[in-house]
């Protein structure tokens, strides 16, 4: 992402926020914490864990056994190892991710339009530092990038409708498929710097209130 970050550093800008497993910190960070310090927010593989642990034999026996640990006062007990082999998880993370309607459940195909507004409609209504290019406020600085061949997508999922309904949930989020891109976008990385940097070259910033500085 060097490319984007040198294009950046000439509005001023010091970082740029893009998001794949922490974008649902992000998500949450802008309800309850400072805006002023996010100036643009990119969604990448904006995926359902649940739909995906749900494709796995052992998720539904392992979400009985969190929501137990977690009634039983021991949330932040660890769950067994095949529950997620690459790290140790507490029952409250595992039941978060896989539960219908969990914490972290924000991307699910299955939720219904007022589920996805509920839990991402916040964004709408941020007031973001960026001004166009025209000097109009903008409300709207997120973009979803969506890895429309992402392996972690269950095959029954419609991609193509499921980015539109988040774009609209997130309140008018621009939405860029890329085709072909698996989950990490390593094999599409120059179409989402471009998707990236154009983004940011139509809603750049003329003048704001940097807070780093």
């Amino acid at each position: 992402m060097t490319d984007a970050n040198e294009f950046l550093s000439t509005f001023g800008i010091s970082t740029l926020k893009l998001l794949s497993v922490g974008q649902k910190d992000l998500l949450k960070f802008e309800i309850i914490s400072c805006f002023d310090l996010v100036n643009f927010t990119f969604l990448m593989a904006s995926v359902s864990d649940r739909e995906y642990r749900a494709t796995l034999p052992e998720t539904a026996d392992l979400i009985d056994l969190a929501a137990k640990m977690i009634g039983e006062g021991s949330g932040l007990g660890l769950m067994p190892r095949d529950a997620n082999p690459d790290a140790p998880v507490t029952a409250y993370r595992y039941h978060s991710l896989c539960a219908y309607l969990g914490d972290d459940d924000m991307f699910s195909s299955d939720l219904t339009d007022d589920q996805l507004r509920i839990r991402l409609g916040h964004m709408s209504s941020i007031p973001c530092q960026s001004y166009s290019n025209t000097n109009e406020a903008n409300m709207y600085f997120v973009q979803v990038i969506f890895s429309m061949a992402d392996e972690y997508v269950p095959a029954y999922v419609d991609k193509k409708a499921l980015v539109e309904r988040l774009c609209r949930a997130l309140g008018g989020a621009e939405k860029v498929e890329i085709e072909y891109a698996n989950h990490s976008l390593s094999n599409r990385v120059g179409e989402a710097v471009h998707a990236i940097v154009g983004f940011i070259r139509r809603e750049g910033m003329s003048d704001f209130d940097d807070p780093w500085k």
